[in-house]
């Protein structure tokens, strides 16, 4: 039995492309495991629709930004480069095209620029950094990266140091969009705060520590402290903080917590 698996796109102004081969078999009937795609069959269809998808949207995009923003004039092109962008479905290669300056911006700033920059600052897909950091949240960089693989098309970036880069990536700009430190989040004097209304829905809140130690020096270790706030009417948000060493401790668990109007957190 051969299967062919055919993709064609649409445009935003209704023209379809001519339906292109993606990816073909030769299956067999001749024991359970020949029922169905296999793993190998499953991760060479994603990739090949990914490039196609991936491919007609960057041209798509990069066709609309080559309009100058300030006159509408259609800049010129000076050619494009080859980047690689990391999908979940894949490592997909697209080029980046790179255009002159419009003369309506003077000569100050670069001669050219890379508009498909903007969009993809990192080449690498939010949904992609999402996998990684939750995976490896629950077990180690290595661990992570290798089930990683095993279930998706991924080639580039599937070893741990990849992954750790990845996911301190995402750490970094969580940290950042922290807002500042405040000594408490209830507005008004303690006294007044048992006259509030008791809030709707009910949280239930479990925080725990323990002492994570030193990789090289065996003798240092430092406390960390997790902890979990599960609403009623949400979904369970989760905390984990170096007690001593954070700088926004009760930033990070009213964040966490979602307090309603009437609570107070009482952070360490």
């Amino acid at each position: 039995m051969r299967i062919r698996v055919l993709l064609q796109i649409t445009g935003d102004d209704g023209a379809a492309d001519d339906a292109m081969e993606v990816a073909a078999f030769e299956k067999r009937t001749e024991r359970p495991e020949d029922l169905g795609l296999s793993i190998a069959d499953g991760k060479a269809l994603m990739t090949a629709v990914q490039q196609r998808v991936v491919n007609g949207q960057v041209a798509s995009w990069t066709e609309q930004h080559r309009w100058c923003e300030a006159c509408g004039a259609r800049r010129r092109s000076k050619g494009s480069h080859p980047v690689v962008f990391l999908t979940l479905y894949g490592d997909v290669q697209i080029a980046s095209p790179r255009l002159h300056r419009c003369p309506c911006q003077g000569a100050a700033g670069p001669a050219t620029v890379s508009p498909l920059r903007s969009l993809l600052p990192d080449y690498v897909a939010p949904e992609r950094l999402y996998l990684e950091a939750r995976w490896a949240s629950l077990v180690p960089y290595a661990a992570a990266a290798g089930l990683l693989a095993d279930i998706l098309p991924i080639a580039a970036g599937s070893n741990a140091t990849t992954l750790r880069e990845h996911v301190l990536g995402v750490a970094e700009r969580a940290e950042a969009e922290l807002a500042e430190e405040r000594p408490c989040f209830i507005d008004g004097c303690p006294a007044d705060w048992a006259k509030l209304p008791i809030p709707e829905g009910r949280i239930a809140v479990g925080l725990d520590g323990g002492y994570v130690r030193d990789w090289e020096d065996r003798k240092t270790n430092f406390e960390v402290i997790v902890g979990r706030s599960v609403p009623d009417d949400r979904d369970a948000r989760y905390v984990g903080l170096v007690h001593g060493y954070d700088t926004k401790p009760k930033r990070r668990l009213f964040d966490v917590l979602r307090v309603c109007p009437g609570s107070c957190v009482a952070a360490a």
